[in-house]
């Protein structure tokens, strides 16, 4: 695993294209949506605002080899309509999907996860040498739970009650769900 280098991402799937995001995708519109209660309700960081410039920011904190900020972006217009937030730990060959997110309210219910999630999936195993991926998700996080609860790719790992607190100070309970090479 050492022989890996930092590679940015890009993959097309069906209708969508994934690939690193990069400061220049920072704009208001993604600004909006990521800033939105809706989007850090689902990811847990009530209170939590970005800027522009602290968005371009943290961007450049992902180095495509251990962690990864990656755009879901629509084929057809080149819009960005989400994001995963991965992480590898390369030692131990697994993965971590820590946050996703679809941003575009046109877009929800219409299962992107579902269409791009294999192809990350499948990325990740065959070039970063995973053998290994998870996804951490909120109980009451509906949405996100149901593109991982049906999909053939993952097992439900475990259930972590009152593993975190939510922004009232409410314990959370959190389902890991695991998916392997």
């Amino acid at each position: 695993m050492s022989s890996l280098k930092p590679s940015p991402i890009f993959i097309e799937t069906n209708s969508f294209i994934l690939r690193t995001l990069t400061e220049q995708d920072v704009n208001e519109h993604f600004l909006a949506w990521l800033n939105c209660e809706r989007m850090m309700s689902g990811l847990n960081l009530h209170g939590l605002q970005f800027s522009l410039e602290s968005l371009r920011q943290f961007i450049c904190n992902f180095n495509n080899l251990t962690n990864y900020f990656i755009g879901i972006f629509d084929k057809t217009d080149k819009a960005l309509i989400g994001f995963y937030t991965f992480d590898i730990d390369l030692k131990h060959r697994v993965g971590s999907i820590s946050a996703a997110g679809i941003g575009e309210t046109s877009y929800s219910g219409k299962k992107v996860f579902w269409a791009t999630i294999d192809a990350l999936l499948d990325y990740f195993y065959l070039y970063r040498g995973a053998e290994k991926i998870v996804a951490r998700v909120l109980r009451k996080n509906v949405p996100m739970l149901f593109s991982f609860t049906a999909n053939p790719r993952f097992s439900l790992e475990a259930v972590l009650k009152k593993e975190c607190l939510g922004a009232d100070g409410e314990r959370l309970d959190v389902i890991i769900f695991s998916s392997f090479k």
